[in-house]
């Protein structure tokens, strides 16, 4: 009995001793506590919106008042007065242009303003440089077809040292020959770097063909006209056209018209001269079914298009609808040219179109580059697009989308006293009222489709345009001539190939081309 007693304390010892080395080797499990249900906060009150108040209509901005005055030599000041900031803007107008270059030496007049900066008869172009400098000031001087200019931007209390400088600049240039020496080698280069863009050369031949003999067929010199050059040229051409009489001098900032009609006296009363004789211009080419010119780029991966025709000169009272017409087709990434070639066809990055300032006819001109294998689908869009503008009335919300990008972005043309010398002097340079500015928003906003429809009818002629490409004839001169007769030249404007019109589907005529009203 004893026996079997200490038997089974010794199993229960072992046991517990069991129980003892597992419950140190063998952790507990631990029972995860539940996670607490989320609670979806309340959702906070949503403030009632109201709706941003209507745009009222745009109004005509206050276009600053100009005094003018003439000086006892011809010289005309145009002063108005800013003294947001005390600075003023002296631009100096001459009246002659590229249009006054002889036919051997285009670029003449662009060369004149170009040399004026580089010295005088007082000081060489370092001197200059100097001077300009030491007033904190900035001179530009350059020409276009019908004007040369000469910018001067000083602090307002300077005035009377930029006026000195600037007459002493435009009517003492030295014309130096080592200045003239570089002058020619840069423009050298610039014209041999120019001529392997496609753009530079499609606009030269479009305006080569646009404009025929007239003046504003050059865009550019030439490297033979450079090469022929002399500074007897460019004292001959100065001496003809910087004149009182053929100039008029502009003034905006923080000055008074009394100020700068005595400062004026001073720096510009010894200037003598008389006006230049005019020249009678040749007449525009006249053009009755469409030309196609091609230049030549062998291997080239894309295609330039120009399409152009002269259209209106800058004074003429449609200009304004026109500039509206305009709108809608291509003057700006909302209107129907980029809508269409771009977003609904995906032919190239962009396509415009623009109507040009002249005192003459100034061209209406739409252009786009694309790949070379879509270059027919260009053509046809922008036929399309050119159809449908002159053949129905654009719709009320083009319209007045189109009046809106034109008036509301005009403050942004005044904002600063050079942006108003600027307009000043189209005033005088186009021969438009004083009070042009003022009421220029107003003659936009008056426009509407009927209008806008004519004066594309009268200056956009889908029929009878000019079409000029760059790129490869091997692949795209056959398409080509749906559009019409088209002339194969090379970069140079040598003729190599000529190829006439074929009938295509491709090709309608002015009346039955599209007439959808919104070609986007």
């Amino acid at each position: 009995m004893m026996v079997r007693r200490i038997l089974l304390l010794a199993a229960l010892s072992g046991v517990a001793s069991f129980l003892a080395c597992t419950t140190a080797t063998t952790p507990p499990v631990e029972t995860p506590e539940p996670e607490p249900t989320p609670v979806e906060p309340e959702p906070e009150p949503v403030a009632e919106r109201e709706p941003p108040p209507d745009s009222g209509p745009a109004r005509d901005v206050a276009f600053p008042p100009i005094v003018r005055t003439t000086l006892a030599n011809g010289l005309e000041l145009n002063t108005v007065t800013n003294d947001q900031l005390p600075v003023v803007h002296l631009r100096l107008v001459v009246r002659s242009g590229g249009e006054t270059d002889p036919a051997n030496l285009p670029g003449l007049s662009s060369a004149v303003a170009d040399m004026l900066r580089e010295g005088t008869q007082r000081r060489n172009s370092a001197q200059l440089a100097e001077a300009i400098e030491f007033l904190g000031a900035d001179l530009w001087a350059g020409a276009d077809e019908e004007n040369v200019h000469l910018v001067f931007r000083a602090l307002s209390d300077q005035l009377d040292e930029a006026m000195e400088l600037l007459a002493e600049v435009a009517t003492r240039p030295a014309f130096a020959q080592a200045e003239l020496d570089k002058l020619k080698r840069r423009e050298l280069d610039r014209i041999a770097l120019q001529t392997k863009q496609p753009n530079y050369l499609g606009r030269r031949a479009l305006f080569a063909r646009l404009y025929g003999n007239h003046p504003y067929a050059r865009i550019d010199t030439t490297p033979e006209a450079l090469r022929a050059l002399k500074r007897s040229d460019l004292q001959r051409w100065h001496r003809t056209h910087f004149v009182p009489p053929n100039a008029f001098l502009v003034a905006v900032g923080n000055v008074t018209p009394e100020r700068v009609q005595a400062a004026a006296e001073r720096a510009f009363g010894r200037w003598r001269g008389r006006a230049p004789s005019t020249t009678e211009l040749p007449e525009l080419p006249t053009r009755q079914s469409r030309e196609v010119v091609l230049v030549d780029r062998p291997g080239a991966v894309q295609s330039v298009i120009f399409l152009g025709n002269a259209a209106i000169a800058r004074r003429d009272p449609e200009w304004v609808p026109l500039m509206v017409a305009n709108q809608v087709l291509g003057g700006s990434a909302a209107s129907r040219l980029f809508m269409d070639l771009r977003e609904r066809r995906s032919l190239t990055y962009g396509a415009y179109s623009q109507v040009g300032e002249r005192v003459g006819v100034s061209p209406f001109v739409a252009w786009a580059a694309v790949r070379t294998e879509v270059t027919s689908e260009a053509m046809t869009a922008f036929f399309e697009n050119l159809g449908a503008i002159v053949t129905v009335p654009p719709s009320d919300v083009e319209i007045t989308n189109a009046q809106r990008y034109l008036s509301d972005s005009f403050p942004l043309q005044i904002d600063t006293p050079a942006k108003v010398a600027g307009l000043v002097a189209d005033l005088r340079i186009f021969g438009l009222p004083d009070d042009y500015w003022e009421g220029y928003r107003t003659s936009i906003r008056a426009v509407h489709a009927p209008e806008a429809l004519e004066a594309a009818q009268h200056h956009v002629r889908p029929g009878e345009m000019l079409v000029v490409v760059v790129g490869d004839a091997a692949q795209i001169a056959e398409p080509l001539r749906v559009w019409g007769p088209v002339i194969v030249t090379d970069e140079n404007g040598n003729e190599k190939q000529r190829l006439d019109a074929v009938s295509g589907s491709a090709s309608p005529t002015a009346g039955e081309q599209n007439t959808e009203g919104d070609a986007s």
